[in-house]
């Protein structure tokens, strides 16, 4: 080690076997940019789960989300690749699952938890909207509209 160079950071350590695991140079910034990409409220509801190629596995938290987040799909996979080095992402693949803990034992997302059809969780909080990007603030509203309505019913 040359005392003139700066010391090696961990990240410089930990992303290229990152990448490695991931077979994809440049996959281990998908995790450290994907709040960034998608906003607090959606990284609370939806997380980045392995990449296999270009397809990256995203484990949803609820029906709802999901649905949103399939019709976002282009404008997340814009605003991840556009933070990402090397745009290295093709595809979204979204699993229902139950979050925190989406991985089971053997690496792969654990099913989501049957709840009552009649069981409504209460409305998304009114956090802080303005720090998602256009397009998902404005279906963020959408959502919790619809969550109100269905939560008064």
């Amino acid at each position: 080690m040359n005392p003139k160079s700066p010391p090696t950071t961990v990240r410089q350590l930990l992303e290229p076997c990152l990448d490695r695991v991931a077979g994809e140079r440049g996959a281990a910034a998908i995790w450290r940019v994907w709040a960034d990409a998608v906003g607090p409220q959606v990284a609370r509801r939806a997380q980045p789960v392995r990449l296999r190629g270009r397809t990256l596995l995203v484990a949803v938290s609820s029906a709802p989300w999901m649905q949103e987040l399939q019709l976002l799909k282009r404008t997340i996979l814009a605003e991840l690749n556009a933070r990402l080095a090397t745009p290295i992402v093709g595809d979204l693949h979204l699993v229902l699952t139950s979050l925190p803990g989406a991985i089971d034992g053997a690496g792969d997302v654990a099913p989501a938890t049957t709840r009552s059809a009649r069981a409504c969780p209460p409305p998304p909080t009114d956090e802080d909207p303005a720090s998602l990007p256009e397009p998902l603030r404005a279906s963020l509203d959408g959502i919790t509209r619809a969550w109100r309505r269905r939560a008064r019913s």
